[in-house]
């Protein structure tokens, strides 16, 4: 009801969308709120609402469009930012964002990294709003007395080998691989747990996976090469991970 005189929308991906509808409603209303608008996106083709984005930013004087992508395209020049939003990159987009209210949305990675740079920063924590579509799931614990699974029959004949560990262990094909594996105590590495941050990079040796979010920091070589992220990779059928 009562905007701050100075706002900072960071967003990355589908967290687009509560900062477009807070900007579309803030200038239609003509607020007078200074606006700084940053969004992250892989391409400049995957930058949501980007041409009303930037018609806001030619007709309003306190609309401040910051954009950056992740994957410059050969062939296709990019004027603007690239990377993701490091101490750097915000001081350039917003030299006084100690002093904004600062509202952030997207990836679960995204929203961890921005709040924990912000704190680092010494940004005021009473000044940092953030919206999340879902919380990641929970991992389900390996029982204590059976620390290593032994693969069991599932309904649904969806299961893991992890070749270089020697383990297997069944799934109802609706847990990731990497909580599989945390399961049946197979180590692998991972930290954002969205796909975001490529730590948990495996090769598939055989099978398939389907990807309930997209694998951000996934490239298409990797890809080619059967590289999958397991944190947000689910498997189908029998499938054969390098761990």
């Amino acid at each position: 009801d009562r905007p701050a005189p100075k706002l900072l929308f960071l967003s990355a991906g589908s967290g687009i969308t509560p900062m477009m509808s807070m900007s579309r409603w803030l200038t239609d209303t003509l607020s007078g709120s200074d606006i700084i608008f940053y969004h992250c996106a892989r391409t400049p083709a995957d930058i949501i609402f980007r041409q009303e984005l930037e018609l806001m930013s030619a007709r309003y004087p306190n609309f401040h469009l910051a954009l950056s992508i992740t994957r410059p395209e050969p062939g296709h020049p990019w004027y603007g930012f690239t990377g993701r939003l490091t101490a750097d990159l915000l001081r350039a987009i917003a030299p006084d964002f100690q002093e904004r209210t600062v509202y952030v949305c997207g990836p679960e990675g995204f929203m961890q990294a921005t709040k924990t740079l912000l704190l680092e920063q010494q940004f005021p924590p009473q000044n940092y709003h953030e919206e999340s579509f879902g919380a990641p799931k929970k991992r389900k614990p390996a029982p204590a007395s059976s620390p290593v699974p032994t693969p069991t029959p599932a309904a649904s004949g969806h299961s893991v080998m992890f070749s270089q560990s020697d383990r297997a262990i069944a799934s109802d094909g609706s847990e990731s691989i990497l909580e599989l594996a945390e399961q049946a105590n197979v180590k692998i590495r991972s930290n954002c747990r969205q796909g975001v941050c490529g730590a948990c990079k495996k090769r598939k040796l055989e099978g398939q996976v389907r990807y309930d979010t997209e694998p951000d920091a996934l490239d298409p070589e990797d890809q080619a090469k059967g590289y999958i992220l397991t944190c947000v990779a689910c498997p189908i059928g029998r499938v054969v991970i390098e761990a």
